[in-house]
């Protein structure tokens, strides 16, 4: 199976401890938690704990090692990131390129995301190390992105393709095509009762209307509270022409939630 877990983030020379912090944090967001750092100047830790947020677990447990070919000696696959031209970069693919092969690699291995220094990225001898090249699109014009930036974008195509998050889906159910009709003629009658169009004009605003309420997925919730708004207009405007009548209560306008 795929284990986000076989997937290291390794930071080659960082100079910033912000920019670590912060990284820390890209990777809480995305399920990531193996961090390591390849000789890493004076950090300021303060900043980088700041910057980690919750992810101050991730900054705590990393692994600092003097060089990159002892950070990922373990690691059966080995990508590095840069946005500079080369000859040997050519060969680079994007962050979503990768990301299934990426996770095909957790299945028996380790794998290493290894991402440069702030200044200058990754050099030609640590680019040697790696497998294989990252490239995040970007403009011509400027390239370089910030390190945490750049874990971010990897990190998210991989949590992305590794299809571990599910989107919130709608509680209430689509309104069926009587309910609209219902709603429909409800919002008709009340738009004749406060003089908003003339009966003569009618089925030419209605079909406006229509394309309005078209435009998106209707629930049965959201035409219950149009039809509960067009039930209140009604009582207004009777109110207002002196007639008898009550305001909707809360039945009038109830969802599916009850």
């Amino acid at each position: 199976m795929v284990n986000l877990d076989n997937i290291r983030i390794v930071l080659a020379g960082p100079l910033c401890g912000g920019n670590v912090g912060a990284v820390c944090r890209a990777m809480g967001n995305m399920g990531l938690s193996d961090l390591a750092l390849v000789a890493p100047r004076r950090l300021n830790m303060d900043e980088a704990r700041w910057m980690a947020c919750h992810a101050a677990e991730i900054l705590d447990n990393r692994a600092e090692f003097g060089a990159l070919p002892e950070a990922v000696a373990d690691c059966a696959a080995v990508l590095g990131t840069t946005a500079r031209p080369g000859l040997y970069r050519r060969h680079a693919r994007t962050p979503r390129e990768w990301a299934p092969r990426i996770l095909e690699g957790t299945v028996n291995g380790r794998v290493a995301l290894v991402f440069g220094r702030e200044d200058n990225g990754l050099s030609n001898d640590e680019l040697a190390v790696c497998n294989h090249v990252i490239r995040i699109p970007s403009t011509e014009e400027y390239p370089s992105l910030n390190v945490a930036q750049a874990v971010l974008v990897c990190a998210y195509e991989v949590y992305t393709a590794s299809a571990r998050y599910s989107p919130p889906r709608e509680k209430s159910p689509d309104a069926s095509s009587a309910l609209k009709e219902r709603m429909i003629a409800m919002w008709r009658q009340m738009l004749l009762d406060i003089g908003f169009m003339k009966p003569e004009k009618a089925d030419h605003m209605m079909l406006g209307l229509r394309r309005i309420f078209g435009r998106g997925a209707q629930t049965t919730d959201d035409v219950r509270i149009l039809m509960g708004v067009a039930r209140q207009a009604e009582w207004v405007a009777a109110a207002v022409n002196g007639a008898a009548g009550r305001p909707a209560g809360a039945a009038d306008c109830e969802t599916t939630e009850g």
